[in-house]
């Protein structure tokens, strides 16, 4: 039997097919512009750069600073935000710890003057004048202003019913987030938004609380299934042609995985569940691996003793960035009263800075020669097991 003759390579009719002509047919005249835009950064302080060698906080992005508790998060994601403001960018912050320090957040940068107004004692029933609000542009949610917000959604339905809830889901997040996007598509925000959720697992998700027990499995299930459409809403912003570049900032804790440790490295995992872990693109760890391993830096004065700040470790552990910018460097910090510096400007800080502090604490002139400074505890140099 003869073997089969082998198919001949049908030529394209190259003469009268025109592709440009297809493609817009199907995709219309006005063809999409699905280029990126070049890489635009909301701009960290100086000792930031230094230490990982990039500029900021990357937009259109979502990112991850975990670590310990007292390593530096709260001190970053301040500095975020009051730099975002700088920028002309509206942070949304969700902090759902209910712990929101604003005068720290306002030493750190934060463009917000206080309200103030009468204040009921509760047990008293005296009224006093003090801070009643904090004016500035931004929107903070805490726990009570979620449920306020949207307290009612019954998420096993999607629709809202006719009890108010009094404790916050991981869906109400994403509802709240889902909502303002959709106001800045239709022209009512016009402006770029920056998404900030301190903490990550925090939180529980509706399941859990219907089912009035905690189960970390639910709540890890409703992080993917609520945040997944929204990393891609945010990344879709890079793209030429779109009007404003959204951005995500979220704060994680984390646990030690003793498990998956090996010898003298320490393998850590995100509270919450790892689901955040493959929709950010860029990951900072601040502090230690085994523990916070923070250096506390103490001024004494008259034999009081006052902590000026701390110095800790900062260190990308994941980048998906475009190059130049996917590197992964490491470095020190020191956090004091106003934000972040290097520990090459910690003397100074110490000659021009801590007398202010001190002066005010004790409504005196002081003399900083009666300034005793000192160190407490090291850092931790245990190897970290970083897993993409």
């Amino acid at each position: 039997m003869a073997g089969k003759q082998p198919l001949k390579k049908k030529e394209m009719p190259t003469n009268s097919f025109n592709f440009q002509n297809f493609k817009e047919t199907l995709l219309g005249k006005k063809e999409a512009k699905i280029a990126d835009k070049e890489m635009e950064w909301i701009i960290m302080p100086k000792a930031y750069q230094d230490a990982i060698k990039l500029p900021g906080i990357p937009m259109s992005r979502t990112t991850m600073v975990r670590g310990w508790s007292d390593t530096g998060k709260s001190t970053l994601k301040n500095l975020a935000i009051a730099a975002a403001m700088k920028q002309g960018i509206l942070p949304v912050i969700f902090e759902t710890e209910g712990n929101f320090d604003f005068t720290y957040a306002r030493d750190c940068g934060m463009d917000i003057e206080p309200v103030y107004g009468k204040i009921t004692d509760e047990e008293t029933g005296e009224e006093k004048e003090g801070i009643v609000d904090w004016k500035g542009n931004y929107i903070l949610f805490t726990p009570s202003k979620i449920c306020e917000f949207c307290g009612k959604m019954d998420y096993s339905t999607g629709k809202e019913g006719s009890k108010q809830r009094k404790v916050p889901v991981i869906e109400d997040l994403g509802y709240i987030i889902n909502t303002l996007l959709e106001k800045q598509d239709e022209g009512e925000l016009p402006m770029p938004l920056f998404f900030v959720w301190d903490s990550v697992g925090s939180v529980q998700s509706w399941k859990s609380f219907t089912s009035k027990v905690g189960n970390n499995m639910f709540d890890a299930n409703a992080i993917n299934t609520t945040f997944k459409p929204i990393f891609a809403r945010i990344s879709t912003t890079k793209e030429l042609g779109t009007p404003y570049s959204n951005t995500m900032l979220v704060i994680n804790k984390i646990w030690k995985d003793t498990a998956n440790s090996v010898g003298g490295a320490v393998a850590i995992a995100n509270t919450g569940g790892e689901a955040f872990q493959f929709g950010i693109r860029l990951q900072i760890h601040v502090g230690g691996v085994a523990k916070a391993g923070v250096k506390k830096l103490k001024a004494t004065y008259k034999g009081e003793e006052y902590q000026y700040g701390t110095v800790t470790k900062i260190a990308v552990c994941k980048n998906q960035l475009p190059k130049p910018f996917n590197i992964t460097y490491s470095g020190t910090m020191c956090c004091v009263h106003n934000g972040i510096i290097s520990e090459d400007e910690l003397d100074k800080y110490k000659k021009t800075e801590i007398p202010k502090i001190i002066e005010e604490k004790f409504n005196q002139k002081v003399n900083e020669n009666d300034i005793q400074f000192k160190e407490e505890g090291q850092l931790d140099n245990t190897p970290l097991l970083i897993e993409q």
